[in-house]
């Protein structure tokens, strides 16, 4: 992902028009409010000194009282954990919570984060599957690898990257019932307030059972606009709390007062998400449009930052080894910055990002590139 997006920018000081639907980093401004708070507390001494390895008291009761009141969950400030995005979130939380040897269990697709967290964290790396068609989960897949002796944790991601799925709370019920309480579950909520054609429902308001295994993560990157200010949080179950905060103060110390005092701002706005989410609504409809029947053919996304294309048939008629080099060339061919799917294990398919203010103007370029019309 990275690779590809240096690679564009270098493409760019040698004076070529690339378009990059890399990384997914909102090309919406950040809030004028939001901003106005950024401006005024970097001066203000008192604030800009203050040390809380769980995060402000007063953003933590902030996104306590926001999930409380979008979401109907019960939860407090007390289990709301704050940090730099939630990558560090991941890499702490697969630490903590798996032994050597035990086993982390991720969707396939999957985001590259939760591999490497679980590597680093020397888990063993199981796979359920997504099926990228219907988009919902292959249960098959999940029972036959799910180990309710070695399987430490459980990954969910809705809605999800790369494919843009949306999972259903059946699905969710169906996962709980099948854990039963003897792993813990992770719900990346990073895009959850970015659903294309439906509003998002949080596990921790409507399952009664074994609510103590599950935690939610998520952060201010996305929806809210905001991923280079470093903002991400946990709300965990209380055997987790002590735990994790006890690894913060000897690894964080502190996420920026700063940025954390913006955020309590964010919280306050709730159009701006949705304005961004009907935004990248429509970019995802034209993918689909466009792009079909091209031989790289679009897969429906429901929601997030992302659309995935199959290359499959394409990359195999034309007897390239995977989506690095179909990649590589459509950047040279017609200056468009795409992502390999080998970052999510769908080695044969691109992902493109939804957050360019010429997206439209990129997928005709892909078209043209697929459809053999390059000028």
């Amino acid at each position: 992902m990275f690779v590809m997006d240096e690679l564009g920018d270098e493409l760019i000081t040698q004076g070529q028009d690339v378009i990059k639907l890399t990384i997914g980093i909102s090309e919406l401004p950040v809030p004028e409010p939001v901003k106005k708070v950024f401006s005024e507390t970097v001066y203000e001494h008192e604030k800009t000194r203050l040390v809380y390895p769980q995060g402000l008291p007063a953003l933590r009761e902030a996104i306590a009282e926001y999930y409380n009141t979008q979401f109907h969950v019960n939860t407090t400030a007390h289990n709301v954990v704050v940090n730099v995005g939630t990558s560090a979130i991941f890499r702490n939380l697969f630490q903590l919570l798996s032994q050597s040897g035990q086993e982390i269990m991720l969707p396939r697709p999957y985001y590259c984060l939760y591999l490497l967290s679980a590597i680093l964290a020397d888990a063993k790396i199981t796979y359920y599957d997504i099926d990228p068609i219907t988009k919902k989960i292959d249960f098959a897949s999940f029972e036959r690898v799910y180990d309710p002796v070695k399987t430490a944790v459980v990954v969910l991601n809705n809605p999800g990257n790369p494919i843009g799925n949306v999972i259903s709370n059946e699905e969710i019920i169906r996962i709980n019932s099948i854990v039963a309480g003897q792993s813990f579950i992770v719900h990346d909520d990073i895009y959850n307030n970015v659903l294309f054609y439906s509003e998002y429902e949080s596990p921790l308001a409507y399952l009664d059972k074994y609510r103590d295994v599950h935690i939610i993560t998520n952060g201010f990157s996305k929806g809210f606009r905001m991923y280079t200010k470093r903002v991400g949080y946990a709300i965990l179950p209380e055997s987790l709390v002590m735990p994790m905060r006890i690894v913060q103060q000897h690894t964080l110390l502190t996420s920026d007062p700063v940025s954390q005092y913006g955020m309590i701002e964010a919280l306050k706005d709730l159009e701006s998400p949705k304005e961004l989410t009907r935004i990248y609504r429509d970019r995802a409809e034209y993918t689909y449009e466009t792009l079909q029947y091209t031989g790289c053919n679009p897969i429906k996304a429901e929601g997030g930052f992302y659309i995935m294309l199959d290359c499959e048939q394409w990359i195999k008629d034309r007897n390239m080894n995977s989506s690095k080099e179909l990649a590589v060339d459509i950047l040279n061919q017609v200056y468009v910055s795409t992502v390999p799917g080998t970052d999510f294990g769908m080695p044969n398919s691109l992902r493109l990002s939804f957050c360019e203010s010429r997206y439209n103007e990129g997928i005709d370029r892909l078209r043209n590139y697929f459809m053999g019309a390059i000028v």
